[in-house]
């Protein structure tokens, strides 16, 4: 692209699918190579979900880190008002992130973030439910986790049977369950539900079919 003289017309975005930390278990035949502790890839914990996106337009974007919460759902839009294509934007999941990008506008700093894990294999495209294992929001410092279980007594993955709420400013570990406590117990309802207004299983009414 530098070569071609092309920067200053391309919008670069770097994202990655899932967070990976190396533990201490080393790779039986790659050298150097140690294997990710449970609580990254595939988990629903923040080693696993919390990941950098970002984004380079020389002379257009102006280089700084935003600390608010974004989603990979905000590429679309992103991309498609970066191209002048404001129209499709109506009606998408996400949030252009352009105007901050640009620092035009501040990303909204209450915004929450959700997302939901699956086994590495579906059985059934278009029907997600069948498959849901943990579903999680982030809103502000708080993160809840819900998980699913369908015909094993437990959630795929063993990562949580029950349902999880962690202050991540005061335990970024996700160590200490607030669930239980009766404190929470109003910031939990509305989280849950929440979570649910954003997607509850059952429903796949909403999800677009393998080949649409």
């Amino acid at each position: 692209v530098e070569a071609k003289g092309l920067t200053k017309d391309t919008l670069f975005v770097f994202v990655t699918d899932n967070g990976w930390t190396p533990g201490t278990r080393r790779h039986k035949t790659q050298k150097d190579f140690f294997h990710h502790i449970k609580e990254s890839k595939r988990s629903p914990f923040e080693d696993g979900l919390r990941t950098p996106i970002l984004l380079s337009w020389p002379g257009v974007i102006k280089p700084r880190t935003h600390e608010a919460l974004v989603s990979s759902v905000d590429l679309v839009p992103t991309i498609l008002a970066a191209t002048g294509n404001r129209n499709g934007i109506k009606d998408r999941p996400g949030v252009d992130l352009m105007p901050s990008a640009k620092g035009a506008a501040k990303l909204n700093a209450k915004r929450a973030v959700y997302g939901e894990i699956y086994p590495g294999d579906a059985t059934s495209l278009g029907r997600p439910s069948r498959d849901i294992a943990y579903r999680w929001i982030r809103d502000g410092a708080f993160k809840l986790i819900v998980p699913h279980s369908h015909k094993e007594d437990f959630p795929w993955g063993g990562y949580l049977a029950n349902t999880a709420l962690f202050n991540l400013r005061d335990d970024p570990g996700e160590k200490n369950n607030l669930a239980a406590n009766p404190k929470q117990s109003k910031r939990l309802a509305g989280m849950k539900a929440k979570l649910d207004r954003w997607w509850t299983p059952g429903d796949d009414s909403g999800v677009p079919k393998p080949g649409r």
